[in-house]
């Protein structure tokens, strides 16, 4: 019998995702994206209140960095202002958004 292994990352941004932390943010996901123990990254958004344009281009550049490795990314937990945003540039069409509650009922 094959059994599949998977392993999730979760990265947790706090804050504002703005110019002054957008790059660190990028990086830190793009590192657990690449990562070749991670067939999964969830970026846990409870503690992001908004989001400007940086923080908008580091989460697509996760999106494509984790198409190509061909991994999973979502993002759990969106505050509402924060969701709006998302769906105002249309990322929500490009990363999956769920909510914990949903997780533990599957």
């Amino acid at each position: 019998m094959n059994t599949v292994k998977t392993s999730v990352k979760v990265v947790r941004p706090v804050g504002a995702l703005t110019s002054a932390n957008a790059d660190a943010f990028r990086k830190e996901m793009l590192t657990a994206i690449t990562s070749d123990n991670a067939s999964e990254v969830a970026v846990d958004m409870a503690a992001v209140d908004s989001v400007d344009n940086s923080g908008l281009v580091a989460i697509l550049a996760g999106c494509n960095t984790a198409k190509r490795h061909r991994k999973r990314l979502s993002l759990c937990d969106v505050a509402p202002p924060v969701r709006i945003v998302l769906e105002l540039a249309q990322l929500d069409r490009a990363v999956s958004m769920v909510d914990t509650q949903e997780l533990q009922a599957a």
